[in-house]
């Protein structure tokens, strides 16, 4: 798949994942959890990635850990070359930190548009996952890091993916709009 399509369909998610914490953010009550806001709201319940999510967290919670593994998302996704192991990696230390399985589910979500989506991620166990507070800036970065030298891998012979960036304009044009 090109680069521009992936980008895109990475938006597309975080706009679902803004979706998600504006309905959180709107219960603006204590004990409602994120299976609530799956109950109450149908296009949410829609969201197979949403399923993956702690049921019992609390809406407030969630919109944390949301804010917190999409927030540089944009910008991210917007560089010449972007870091995809650093765009899972945050996600899964905010939001899916204790809960491994989750975090697979997670994965096995956004591999239906894009496919190498947490490939190359060091793995988590149960045993040996850390609760979302011990998930610091420093604990990513260093997980980043041992990871940026593995790169997806691409079958033998595939070309390399053309990039949004290799068209030689300014602005690059998207993958709906060819040829502009």
């Amino acid at each position: 798949m090109k680069d521009a399509f992936e980008r895109r369909a990475l938006l597309l998610h975080l706009g679902d994942a803004l979706q998600a914490m504006a309905a959180a953010l709107a219960a603006n009550v204590t004990h409602v959890t994120v299976r609530d806001l799956i109950n109450a709201d149908t296009q949410l319940g829609s969201y197979a990635w949403l399923v993956a999510v702690s049921p019992d967290m609390s809406a407030a919670d969630f919109a944390k850990r949301v804010s917190a593994s999409f927030a540089a998302w944009p910008a991210q996704l917007l560089e010449e070359k972007v870091d995809y192991a650093q765009l899972a990696l945050v996600v899964r230390g905010n939001l899916f930190a204790d809960d491994p399985t989750g975090w697979q589910a997670y994965v096995d979500a956004l591999k239906r548009e894009v496919q190498w989506f947490g490939d190359a991620l060091p793995i988590v166990s149960a045993t040996t996952a850390q609760p979302h507070e011990s998930a610091d800036e420093d604990t990513l970065t260093a997980e980043v890091s041992r990871t940026a030298e593995v790169e997806r891998a691409e079958p033998a012979g595939e070309e390399q993916r053309e990039s949004v960036e290799s068209n030689g304009r300014i602005y690059p044009s998207w993958p709906w709009k060819p040829g502009m």
